[in-house]
């Protein structure tokens, strides 16, 4: 890929607003890319609460290439397997997981604590130069201002900070996207019945009943699928931690986390699961489980201020709920997007206010699918017993006897899904929309051949040697590519009438 044109090299200071695990993600990722930048985080020390979390491939790929990886270490866990079962425990779908994700998209499927990937994180921040300022809670912004004046955050100590750039990655409860919507209301859905509990069990207790350890044989990753709740669970903590999520629809719908221990409701709403997950839940120990209502924000019709000196990102401007494990990869994505767009204003490519629309155009239809497949996925998890559960573990049935399969119900196997949203690569994404922007105004380029380098590698270079960089499939003789585009060009008047009607190949 030809590298993008420089102009003159601009300073560029960005206050990202919230050191959760996507500000802190964003905050490398501009960081290495020339950004100056200042992280607030308002709590009085650093640190992620909650259990463990999955770093699918479209984020892990980021841990290794910031060096986050070699940081957490065997804290970092790939499992073997997923092991889809309905309630009782029946195994009804399957994905065999090492080695083929990474051999089919090109990077691991990570299991982790939330704890251990901040820390991670923030080691690598700290040494990229970020500068992280806590107990500093943000009481307002200023972004109406002049041309070529910067905007401020104002602390609610008293500090304020100047910056081109203002992001948003205060969460739900956002500061920022409130201060960019005044009187209207953008705070996610609420009250909802969609919540869930985490909780955590030690191998060593599982492994002292003989009837669980059945399920810790293996690191594998299992969902027991029922009546409007699931359980999902799988190893962290170098394989030597049970972590669960249990998903259910409450009675009464919530819109802050239950603050009183719920261990005694969890196991009364799950006893009819897997005999052997219902011994683990036994394990659970007391004053352990809290309660979390699952809020989805948005979408909203923008993100960015209209002095484009303010951006949103992550849960501030598109939380989801929690079934496809997108949240905070979603605002990892969004970071490493910023990074590569900032990177090219401080390169004097482009200016902030097309960095930040490029940004906003690209990733907001993005967030937006995400947030409906997360819907989706839930609703599959969610089905009662009943003539569409029987339809969708029908469906899944090719995968027990190892058969190739098209499409699946199973979104964390299925081929479409996997390579739509686990094989996504956020920097590539953004180093593209900028060479749009440049070079064809938004318009997809046409090659000789008729044969862009994004399709190519979907199709075609991503299983050859070097991707593609050294073939000639598609950079043969230019008659024949020539004449290969005619014969496209034929297909589509024929048949194609869709693509005809917009003038493209």
């Amino acid at each position: 890929m030809a590298p993008i044109t420089n102009g003159t090299k601009k300073d560029l200071t960005v206050c990202i607003v919230g050191a959760g695990l996507g500000g802190v993600a964003g905050s490398i990722a501009m960081a290495k890319n020339g950004v100056k930048v200042i992280l607030l985080e308002q709590a009085p020390e650093l640190g992620e609460i909650g259990a463990g979390i999955q770093m699918t491939p479209n984020v892990s790929r980021f841990l290794i290439k910031w060096g986050v990886a070699d940081v957490i270490g065997k804290n970092l866990v790939e499992f073997e397997e997923l092991n889809m079962r309905k309630q009782d425990g029946t195994k009804v779908g399957y994905t065999h997981m090492i080695p083929e994700v990474r051999n089919d998209v090109g990077w691991p499927w990570w299991v982790v604590h939330r704890a251990h990937l901040h820390d991670g994180l923030v080691a690598v921040a700290q040494k990229q130069g970020v500068e992280i300022r806590v107990d500093s809670r943000v009481d307002r912004i200023e972004y109406d201002v002049a041309p070529g004046q910067k905007a401020k955050v104002f602390t609610t100590k008293g500090d304020v900070v100047e910056a081109d750039l203002i992001i948003g990655s205060d969460g739900v409860k956002s500061v920022v996207r409130n201060s960019l919507f005044p009187g209207q209301s953008t705070d996610p859905i609420q009250p909802t019945p969609n919540c869930a509990y985490r909780a955590v069990v030690p191998y060593s207790e599982v492994r002292k009943d003989p009837q669980a350890a059945e399920l810790i044989e293996k690191l594998t990753m299992e969902v027991w699928m029922a009546d409007h709740k699931y359980i999902i669970s799988y190893p962290i903590s170098g394989g030597e931690i049970f972590n669960m999520v249990l998903s259910h629809h409450c009675t009464t719908p919530m819109s802050e986390w239950d603050s009183e221990d719920c261990v005694k409701t969890l196991r009364e709403t799950y006893k009819d699961f897997d005999p052997r997950v219902v011994k683990i839940l036994e394990m659970i120990p007391e004053g352990s489980v809290k309660r979390w209502p699952l809020l989805v924000t948005g979408p909203l019709k923008t993100w960015l201020s209209p002095q484009r000196n303010v951006a949103l990102m992550g849960d501030a401007a598109h939380s989801m709920v929690n079934h496809m494990a997108q949240g905070a990869a979603t605002a990892m994505e969004d970071g490493a997007f910023l990074g590569v767009v900032l990177g090219e204003v401080v390169k004097g490519s482009i200016s902030l206010a097309e960095a930040l629309e490029i940004y906003e155009k690209v990733r907001q239809p993005k967030a937006y699918a995400k947030q409906q497949i997360s819907f989706i996925n839930g609703a599959i998890w969610h089905l009662p017993d009943g003539a569409e559960a029987d339809a969708r573990d029908a469906a899944m049935s090719p995968e027990l006897s190892g058969k190739q399969y098209l499409r699946s119900p199973n979104l964390y196997g299925d081929p479409v899904t996997v390579l739509g949203t686990y094989a996504y690569d956020a920097e590539v994404d953004a180093q593209d929309a900028v060479r749009a922007h440049l070079e064809y105004k938004g318009q997809e380029e046409i090659g000789v051949a008729g044969v862009t380098k994004k399709l190519a590698d979907v199709y075609l270079n991503w299983f050859l040697p070097d991707g593609g960089a050294k073939s000639h499939a598609v950079k043969g003789n230019a008659k024949e590519n020539a004449e290969d585009a005619a014969r496209l060009q034929v297909a589509v008047e024929g048949g194609g009438k869709g693509y005809q009607a917009e003038g493209k190949l």
